[in-house]
C-alpha cells in the first residue's frame, strides 16, 4: 500500500500566515451542510448569477456570521 508524503511544499504554509479561523495557507477541512430544496435552488441561482462557487458563497456567509457573533 502506498503512503502519502506529508510535508510543507511551499512558503504559503508557513506558521503565522493565517488569521484565526481563516484558511489562508492551511488545508481546508470538509464540512457537509444539508439544506431543503428551496434553499438549494436559491443558492444555485445565486451561484449562477454571481458566477461564484457554492464553497465561496457559503464560506463568506459563515465568516460574516461568525464575525457578527463574536466567535
Amino acid at each position: 500500500m502506498a503512503t502519502k508524503k506529508r510535508g510543507l511544499s511551499s512558503s504559503k504554509h508557513a506558521a503565522g500566515t493565517h488569521r484565526a479561523g481563516g484558511g489562508a495557507g492551511e488545508k481546508p477541512v470538509a464540512l457537509t451542510l444539508k439544506v431543503d430544496s428551496v434553499t438549494y435552488v436559491r443558492l444555485s441561482t445565486l451561484r449562477a448569477t454571481q458566477r461564484r462557487t457554492n464553497q465561496d458563497i457559503l464560506r463568506q456567509a459563515l465568516e460574516e456570521y461568525l464575525d457578527r457573533a463574536g466567535a
